[in-house]
């Protein structure tokens, strides 16, 4: 910059060099914040081959924060006794954001503020720990299924699900402007128990079509594996109905499809959702959102059974195929 003589020539160039410092200053702030930050996660010690989920998610935090991550394995103590141990153990580390995950690692953090968290590795949360962290699903984004379901049944026009709105409305309010997105009409049955689900199920069987197709959610109290399920499957299987699910464990068993996590690049999102949550503090945490980085599970026995003709380049994109060979 040609500042000239004069003095206030001079002035002005002084502010422009000044100002450009400190917008400099800030910006490698917040890069080295970012960089510097202390992760902690919590979680539960599984037996194998389950403890290795959290393994592989844990690998993906420490990929996206680029630092060592510390880590707190939770152990078989009560709640209570356990919770001012963590406390101390996140002062010790000096942790600026905690990663809670799986069922017990959530409910050990609520009433926890020695560091803003964020949670993953779970199907659904109170409303306790919405007002304290925000957080990841396991439940499969409604879009990325639908999107599959377009995939392999492109004749499908209507979607039929039974949820528990306790557990499971945040889940249908992202899922119907998905489905309108995708011309989908999505048709939704509130229950509270698996005796209502079981005769609204039968129902929607009764009546369905070809063109039609049931979402199964990952609730026992809903779709139950020793009733519901095993009906929900005879009668689809019967009338060459398409059922997909959000629990990819309903696969082998015979519905056509579902998706499940990608755990180490669920792992680099909640990372990055645990950033954001430190660059905003006082944004109201009670956000869950589902789970966007998946894998697909694909029954081609059902699928051969229904109709079901996929293309190579089809098949091409599915992850992990049932029967098993």
């Amino acid at each position: 910059m040609d500042c000239g003589i004069r003095l206030g020539g001079l002035r002005s160039c002084l502010i422009s060099h000044w100002l450009c410092s400190i917008f400099v200053f800030l910006a490698l702030s917040t890069v080295c914040y970012a960089e510097d930050s202390r992760i902690g996660v919590i979680y539960p010690l599984l037996q194998k081959p389950y403890h290795s989920v959290f393994e592989r998610i844990i690998d993906g935090i420490s990929e996206a924060s680029d630092t060592e991550v510390a880590k707190y394995t939770i152990k078989n103590t009560t709640e209570e006794n356990e919770m001012p141990v963590i406390s101390e153990w996140m002062l010790r580390q000096q942790l600026d954001v905690v990663i809670a995950l799986g069922r017990r690692g959530v409910e050990r953090i609520v009433g926890i503020d020695t560091a803003p968290s964020v949670f993953g590795g779970v199907l659904y949360v109170t409303d306790t720990i919405l007002d304290q962290s925000p957080g990841i699903s396991l439940t499969p984004d409604p879009k990325h299924l639908f999107e599959m379901l377009r995939r392999l049944s492109p004749a499908t026009k209507r979607v039929f699900v039974v949820y528990n709105p306790a557990r499971y409305q945040w889940l249908v309010d992202v899922a119907q402007p998905a489905a309108m997105k995708l011309g989908l009409k999505l048709s939704v049955f509130a229950v509270d128990g698996v005796r209502d689900s079981a005769r609204i199920h039968r129902r929607i069987l009764n009546n369905a079509n070809r063109g039609d197709a049931i979402w199964l959610l990952q609730d026992l109290n809903i779709v139950g594996e020793k009733a519901v399920l095993p009906m929900i499957l005879k009668k689809s299987w019967d009338k060459q109905i398409v059922v997909f699910s959000s629990n990819p464990g309903h696969v082998p068993r015979g519905v056509l499809f579902s998706l499940y996590p990608d755990n180490r690049a669920l792992g680099i999102s909640l990372a990055r959702l645990a950033m954001e949550r430190l660059k905003h503090p006082k944004k109201k945490p009670n956000v869950i959102t589902p789970l966007f980085n998946t894998l697909s599970a694909v029954n081609m026995r059902t699928a051969n059974h229904i109709g079901l003709h996929l293309s190579n380049d089809v098949q091409k994109t599915i992850n992990l195929v049932f029967p098993r060979k």
